[in-house]
């Protein structure tokens, strides 16, 4: 049962920090928040991978 919950929440974490990106994205007024950018697509990287590595 956990094993199932887990990959859920990495789906989840996922899912957040891609809204977080378009949030971002549709915010820009102008000026590109490049750092923060990076760090939100890092975010978003992390947990797909978690996501991957427990479906394997």
């Amino acid at each position: 049962m956990s094993s199932s919950s887990a990959p859920a929440s990495r789906v989840s974490g996922a899912a957040a920090a891609n809204e977080r990106i378009r949030a971002l994205v549709d915010s820009a007024d102008g000026a590109w928040p490049a750092e923060a950018y990076e760090v939100l697509l890092l975010e978003w990287a992390e947990a797909l991978h978690a996501e991957v590595d427990a479906a394997a």
